[in-house]
C-alpha cells in the first residue's frame, strides 16, 4: 500500500489535506482508524469540511471503491449521519 492518501479511491488533494489536519496522516492510518473515526475528527477539527460528500469519499477510500460504487441505502445512511 502507497504512503500517500491521495493513491486511494475519492481522496484528492484538498480531501487529503484535510485529513492529513485532523491527524490522519497514511493510508494505513486511515484504515486503521475507520472511516467513521477519521470523519468524526475531520467534523472535530475542521467543522466546516464535513459535508456529505466527505463522508462518502471516506467510506469509499477504506472499501476501495469510488463512492458512487456504495450500495443506494449505505449512501442514504451516511448522508443522514453526515447531517447529524
Amino acid at each position: 500500500m502507497s504512503d500517500d492518501l491521495e493513491d486511494l479511491p475519492n481522496i484528492g488533494k484538498v480531501l487529503a489535506g484535510r485529513l492529513r489536519a485532523a491527524g490522519v496522516t497514511s493510508p494505513a492510518h486511515l484504515m486503521r482508524l475507520g472511516d467513521a473515526a477519521a470523519f468524526r475528527k475531520i467534523r472535530h477539527d475542521l467543522p466546516e469540511d464535513a459535508c456529505t460528500h466527505t463522508r462518502l469519499a471516506l467510506t469509499g477510500a477504506v472499501r476501495s471503491v469510488r463512492w458512487h460504487s456504495l450500495e443506494a441505502d449505505l449512501r442514504a445512511r451516511l448522508k443522514e449521519e453526515a447531517h447529524a
